[in-house]
Order: structure tokens, then sequence, then C-alpha cells
């Protein structure tokens, strides 16, 4: 149960590295470019711990198809690959889970929504000798084209999400569970993702305490146009 729920938690956190840093031309309003070759650097850091770390992305020429969308496939030196598709404003990520051994689809940003705005969607989960469960994210636009710095560096056209999960239920409990979370996530125009915090604390009976508080932060980046 607890690497499910975490999935949720670090599937919008995903990082990449490279050597050098281009920026987009001025039209770019993509707030996920996946041209082939374009990567990304991400510092990550738990707070709890002080483990600090580093992974990365780079989107490859190649494509999948998945629920009717075209999805770009990106290699990641953490693990398996990931897939980043986008139709209108939705965009999308798609990950395997191999622990679950089953893939999620998040709708993780809507670039057309003014502050306010939210969307919900369900996500279920079948765990192994547990059984299936269904989690409700609700994602809120705390501010759009916004300047906001990290890593020293001012990025501009900025979109704010944060993200609240819902009750948990989980079969073999009569109650549900509800989480305790702070989630706050940052896309800039022509860049993509450059700040995410996560804090979480959720408290199943029985079971070990879920307490998180992670960062993944931009370093650098290359896009190609």
């Amino acid at each position: 149960m607890k690497n499910a729920l975490l999935l949720l938690l670090t599937l919008p956190l995903i990082a990449a590295q490279c050597n050098k840093e281009t920026t987009p031309t001025p039209a770019a309003n993509d707030y996920q470019p996946a041209k082939a070759g374009s990567s990304w650097t991400y510092d990550t850091k738990n707070n709890i711990s002080s483990a600090t770390g580093s992974f990365t992305l780079t989107a490859t020429s190649k494509d999948s198809s998945f629920n009717g969308r075209t999805y770009r496939v990106v290699s990641s030196t953490a693990g398996a690959n990931v897939y980043f598709a986008k139709s209108g404003s939705d965009y999308y990520q798609l990950a395997n889970f191999e622990a679950l051994n089953q893939q999620l689809e998040l709708l993780y940003l809507k670039d057309n929504l003014s502050a306010g705005a939210s969307w919900e969607q369900n996500v279920t989960i079948t765990i192994p000798a547990v059984g299936s469960t269904t989690v409700k994210l609700t994602n809120t636009v705390q501010a759009s084209n916004i300047s906001y710095t990290v890593n020293g560096k001012a990025y501009e056209k900025v979109i704010h999400i944060k993200t609240v999960m819902g009750n948990i239920t989980i079969p073999g409990f009569p109650l549900a569970i509800t989480p305790v979370t702070d989630i706050n996530t940052y896309y800039a125009a022509g860049i993509g993702r450059i700040y995410n915090r996560s804090k979480v604390n959720i408290v199943i009976p029985t079971q070990p305490t879920i307490n998180t508080d992670d960062e993944t932060s931009l370093r650098t980046y290359t896009i190609i146009p």
C-alpha cells in the first residue's frame, strides 16, 4: 500500500539531467516540450532524511499510443520510460509501475485555466494481495502567468498547481483514510516542470505511517526547438 500511494506523489516529479541550457523561442507556449533530444536536470531532496540526488529525462524520437492519445516516449535514468502527451490544453503523463504491473495515466496540467479553477481525476490502483482502491486527486490553479525563481533562475509565464488527495478507502478497513497533503508544482512555458514539493502524511491503522516531504528543482535544461 505504501508504495502504491507514494507512486501517485512521485509520478509528477520525474526529472532529468543535461549539461547545457537552451532558451526556447519567445513563441513557445508548450508547458511540456517533448521534441527528441530535449532533456531536463532536476535536483531532488528529501527534507526528512536530508538525502539528495538527481536523475535524467530525455525525450526520444519514438511515440506510443494509449487511450487514443499519442505519447512521446521519454527515457529516464531513474528507471523505466515515461510518456508525455498533450491534447489541446490538457497535459497527460503515463508511467508503468512495475511493482503493481499496471500503467497509470495522470491529467496533471490544464494550461487554459485561470487562478482558482480546478479539475478532478479518480485514479484506481490494484494492490497485490489487498485489492483495488480509488484515490481522487483535485488539482487547483493557484496562480498563472507569474514569475517564479528556482535555483537562482527566474522563469516567466509560470503556472502553479496545488494537488490534494481525497479520502482513501482501503479494502478491509471500515473507515476511509484522510490524508494530509500539501503538493505544489510549478510549470514554465516552453520548458516544462520547474519545481515540485510534496508533503504528505497518511496514517493507516496497523500500517506504518506514510510521512514524506520531497522537493524536485530544475537545475538545467536543453529544449530542442
